[in-house]
């Protein structure tokens, strides 16, 4: 089992600030920071931090770090594996971020209604594109693949 350590805030705060991301206040109740960068048209990749305002970093071993990719106020359409706060928490998340940029589809308009995006999604016959402004628009599309 790996060893957690204590992260300092303000290590945290100037690390993210390094790598482009700026602190936000997501559109739903959060106790922790969170950080945010663009990714591309109308989406970014936030940083769920396991920081508190009030208390600092949260006990070991009760949360992890979480790097995944909104679109709209909230709408989470990319997770990656948790980062552990462990001693290597700075290159675990510079991993989960690498992914994101290499295993992401990039998002595009949609065509249909030109306001929504075009974000992966999920279904019982497999992955497909999805209109963000779903479900006033109900425009999908199949993934392609670069075979």
């Amino acid at each position: 089992m790996s060893n957690y350590v204590e992260i300092d805030p303000v290590e945290f705060e100037d690390f993210v600030g390094y790598l482009g991301f700026n602190r936000v206040i997501p559109g739903h109740p959060c106790k922790e920071l969170v950080y945010e960068s663009k990714l591309a048209v109308g989406t970014r990749i936030r940083i769920y931090s396991t920081l508190t305002e009030e208390y600092g970093v949260r006990g070991k071993g009760t949360d992890a770090i979480r790097v995944v990719c909104v679109a709209g106020m909230d709408d989470i359409f990319y997770n990656t594996k948790r980062v552990h706060r462990t001693q290597n928490w700075r290159k675990n998340m510079l991993n989960r971020i690498d992914t994101i940029y290499e295993e992401m589809p990039q998002p595009r308009l949609c065509d249909k209604c030109s306001d929504g995006i075009l974000l992966p999604k999920k279904g019982k016959f497999g992955e497909f594109l999805g209109c963000s402004n779903y479900p006033d628009c109900r425009n999908t599309q199949q993934i392609r693949s670069d075979d």
